[in-house]
């Protein structure tokens, strides 16, 4: 299964926001029992399959959200809006970080719900604070309610919404944006600018900064007890 962008192993420091992801999916499959049928909704290239190995896992992604991205290892090429999948097929349904990038993010869930067994799981995770990206398809962020009465009018219970870190893994996770403002040096494709040359040794000390600043914010996360400006939110929910 060739995978163009990998990023499973990526570290807590290089990849914040995608590290809580991550996290959450791991424990998802944790919980799960083999032999579970579990559909990944919104794939992509299917990074997190290996995580599922004692599951029966089958993906499904409309294979549009980006072009650099290997999307020959899905089963099902539709919109998660309308499934081409049975009612009632599966035990579980992840969906990470794709409902932001869906038109239709009340049908999408419908439809999830509908594919699921009578007591079937949902894990979901949606951000609340990213950039725009696989641009045009990039419509929304959420908040902790948003998610909820979504879940809840596709007809999931026993709701569960947890934040993924908080306020200062929210700065540590924004601050390396700051650097990609310098203009680019070009050497990677073999054009470069003067401009983006004599920015090198800012953006190379900017990077040592902003890496020990990270690993600070990183650290003092847990004093933020309100937890209600997180990356994102990790969902847990039940067919009835």
């Amino acid at each position: 299964m060739h995978i163009r962008e990998d990023f499973v192993a990526r570290s807590k420091i290089s990849d914040i926001g995608r590290w809580y992801v991550t996290q959450f999916v791991h424990g998802a499959a944790a919980s799960l029992a083999p032999g579970t049928r579990i559909l990944d909704a919104g794939a992509g290239e299917c990074a997190y399959r290996s995580f599922f190995a004692h599951c029966d896992y089958k993906a499904a992604d409309l294979a549009v959200g980006d072009a650099n991205w290997n999307y020959g290892n899905l089963d099902y090429v539709a919109p998660l809006d309308h499934l081409p999948i049975e009612s009632a097929s599966f035990d579980a349904v992840m969906c990470t970080q794709v409902l932001e990038h869906l038109e239709k993010p009340l049908e999408s869930l419908g439809e999830m719900q509908r594919v699921l067994k009578p007591g079937g799981r949902l894990f979901l995770s949606a951000p609340m604070a990213h950039p725009e990206h696989q641009i045009p398809y990039d419509f929304f962020r959420y908040t902790s309610y948003g998610l909820r009465s979504l879940c809840e009018r596709a007809g999931f219970v026993d709701v569960k919404v947890t934040p993924m870190g908080g306020l200062f893994a929210r700065w540590a996770y924004e601050l390396p944006f700051a650097l990609s403002l310098l203009p680019r040096a070009g050497l990677r494709s073999g054009k470069p600018g003067l401009r983006g040359v004599l920015a090198l040794p800012v953006k190379a000390a900017g990077f040592i900064v902003v890496r020990l600043l990270q690993a600070l914010l990183l650290a003092i996360d847990p004093l933020d007890w309100r937890r209600d400006f997180p990356l994102g939110w990790a969902v847990e929910a039940r067919k009835p």
